[in-house]
């Protein structure tokens, strides 16, 4: 059996020199606004900010992002060219953790709540059970799991028109959690999309899966 048709199949990709008379090119302060260290300002930033999304490479080049969240001041900013990212409890996937031991290439994407504009990190990483950096990074009492040491290449600010065409920080915006979720609940519509996989792999978990899940965001943050 051949890689079945898709809708993607309908549409023709175009080449950069199609998309630059599209988009066009950015002007120079915008096109050299990359640094290879981190400033007084962007170190600021990324200390202040309690989220953050990750993109790691796999070893089938497919990209991964995963979303990292911490109270301010977790991610620090050890110099200027080195970020440490501390590890929390979680659900033992480990797909960027996987991804690194294979593929050094980083991204991240850091966010200020009440922020426009975000801050661009990219570099290469390594995962590190360092006690004293673990103690360092700890939380609530308790040390990091594990951290990730990133070896800063580029740091850049990105413009806020992402941020302000999602209304992302807007709380009067329409309710979007009630809309996606149908007045049902992330884990139940879950597994009624994937009900005959999803029930062979939870088990006896699946009669008592909200439970567990509750008191894992309760009990289990770090």
């Amino acid at each position: 059996m051949g890689t079945p048709r898709t809708a993607a199949d309908a549409y023709t990709p175009v080449t950069m020199r199609r998309i630059r008379e599209i988009v066009g090119h950015p002007p120079r302060f915008i096109a050299e606004k990359k640094d290879s260290r981190l400033g007084e300002f962007s170190a600021r930033f990324i200390a202040h900010s309690p989220f953050f999304c990750m993109a790691t490479v796999g070893a089938d080049g497919q990209l991964d992002t995963s979303p990292r969240g911490d109270p301010p001041g977790s991610v620090r900013v050890l110099d200027p060219w080195t970020l440490a990212l501390p590890d929390r409890p979680g659900n033992k996937l480990a797909d960027s953790f996987e991804n690194l031991t294979r593929n050094p290439a980083v991204g991240l994407v850091f966010f200020v709540p009440g922020v426009r504009e975000v801050i661009r990190v990219n570099g290469d990483a390594f995962v590190t059970d360092d006690p004293e950096l673990l103690d360092m990074l700890g939380a609530d009492g308790k040390p990091a799991v594990l951290a990730t040491i990133v070896r800063v290449r580029e740091v850049f600010g990105q413009c806020g028109k992402a941020v302000i065409r999602a209304a992302l920080w807007n709380t009067e915006t329409h309710d979007l959690a009630r809309a996606a979720l149908a007045d049902g609940d992330f884990y139940t519509l879950t597994i009624a999309e994937n009900a005959a996989r999803m029930a062979d792999a939870l088990g006896p978990l699946a009669d008592n899966l909200h439970e567990t899940v509750d008191d894992h965001y309760r009990h289990g943050l770090y």
